[in-house]
C-alpha cells in the first residue's frame, strides 16, 4: 500500500523507525510482529479513505463476499508486518528463528539440492514477503532474491531517510539480492551453481514493473502475470516451487510459508511455449491462493485499472 506524502506521514516515520523500532528490538522474539500488526490494524481504521480505497477493490475481485470490511482491516495489518518485518531480520537466527516464522515444504529444497539443481521460488506479495528468504539465510541455505524495480515513488527528505533505514536493515539478511534490471550472468549462474533465488510472480513493490508479462484472468480482471521464474528454469535447468507466505493457522501469533510441489516446466518446446504455460499456471495458482487468503496480499490498492490491471 502507498500512503500519501505529508507532514503527519513525517512526524510517524520518525517514531517508527526511530524510538518505536528501537522498542521493537527489545521484546521477546515474535513479539515484535505481533505488536506490528495490531498498529496496521489501527491504521486501518482510522484512515477511512485508503480503507474504501482498498474496499472498492477488494469488490472487484470478491462482488459476493460479505466479510471484506474484516479482510481490509486485516490487509492493513499484512502491510505494517512486511513494511517493518527488516526490524526482526538481525535478531533472527538458526536458534529462535521459529518464534517468527513455521515453514512446510522444506524437503522439495532438500531434494533439489541433493540432485545439484537451482530452484526457484515463484511467490506473491504475502504476508511479510522477505521474512522466509531471511530465515531460510540464517538456516544456512544459499539463497537470493530478484529485485532492482526502479522505485518512481516520490519520497520527502524524511521518507528517503526512513528508505535508507530500511535498506540498511535488509542488509543484515544473509542473502544475495540481484538487481533484476541488471546484468543476468551472475543471477543464471547462482541458480546453475544449485542455489535458490525468490521472484516475484504478482507485483513489484514501490517500482515498475521489471522482466515480461502476459495478460492473463486473475480473481476475474485482466493482469499481466511475470514469467520470469520459467525463464529462469528454462535457461538453467532449475527448478520451480511456489511460495506463499500467510498468518500461521496453526498458531495466529506467528506466520507460515508453504512451498509447493515442484511445477513442471517443459524444455522440450520453445521458450514462449514455455512462457505461455508459465502464464498459465501462475494465473490458476493466484486465483487459488488470493482467494485462500486475501487478507495476506499486500497489493488491494494496485488491484485496478492503470495499475496491476490492464
Amino acid at each position: 500500500m502507498v500512503i500519501p506524502e505529508s507532514p503527519m506521514k513525517d512526524g510517524y516515520r520518525r517514531i517508527v523507525w526511530g524510538p518505536w523500532r528501537r522498542a521493537l528490538e527489545a521484546t521477546p522474539p515474535g513479539w515484535d510482529y505481533r505488536l506490528t500488526r495490531r498498529l496496521g490494524r489501527a491504521a486501518g481504521r482510522a484512515s477511512a479513505t485508503k480503507k474504501a480505497a482498498v474496499m472498492v477493490n477488494l469488490r472487484r475481485a470478491f462482488p459476493l463476499r460479505s466479510d471484506l470490511d474484516a479482510i481490509a482491516i486485516e490487509a492493513f495489518g499484512s502491510h505494517f508486518c512486511n513494511q517493518y518485518a527488516s526490524f526482526a531480520f538481525g535478531r533472527l537466527d538458526a536458534k529462535n528463528w521459529q518464534s517468527w516464522l513455521r515453514i512446510e515444504g522444506l524437503e522439495h529444497l532438500d531434494r533439489a539440492a541433493g540432485d545439484g539443481k537451482g530452484v526457484v521460488l515463484m511467490h506473491p506479495h504475502m504476508g511479510p514477503a522477505q521474512l522466509p528468504l531471511a530465515v531460510l539465510g540464517v538456516m544456512g541455505r544459499n539463497v537470493g532474491q530478484v529485485g532492482g524495480g526502479i522505485v518512481d515513488v516520490e519520497r520527502s527528505p524524511v521518507g528517503r531517510w526512513a528508505a535508507l533505514e530500511r535498506t540498511r536493515l535488509e542488509a543484515r539478511m544473509r542473502a544475495t539480492l540481484h538487481d533484476g534490471g541488471g546484468f543476468l550472468r551472475g543471477l543464471l549462474r547462482s541458480l546453475e551453481s544449485g542455489s535458490v533465488l525468490f521472484t516475484a510472480c504478482d507485483g513489484t513493490g514501490g517500482g515498475r514493473e521489471l522482466g515480461r508479462r502476459l495478460e492473463r484472468s486473475v480473481l476475474g480482471q485482466t493482469m499481466g502475470v511475470p514469467v520470469t521464474p520459467f525463464w529462469l528454469a528454462h535457461r538453467t535447468g532449475a527448478r520451480v516451487h511456489t511460495l506463499y507466505t500467510a498468518r500461521d493457522p496453526l498458531d495466529p501469533r506467528r506466520h507460515a510459508s508453504f512451498i509447493g510441489a515442484e511445477v513442471p516446466v517443459d524444455r522440450s518446446v520453445s521458450l514462449a511455449a514455455a512462457l505461455e504455460a508459465g502464464a498459465d499456471f501462475t494465473a490458476g495458482w493466484l486465483n487459488l491462493i488470493l482467494a485462500r487468503h486475501p487478507e495476506a496480499w499486500l497489493f488491494w490498492d494496485e488491484f485496478q485499472p492503470g495499475r496491476l490491471l490492464r
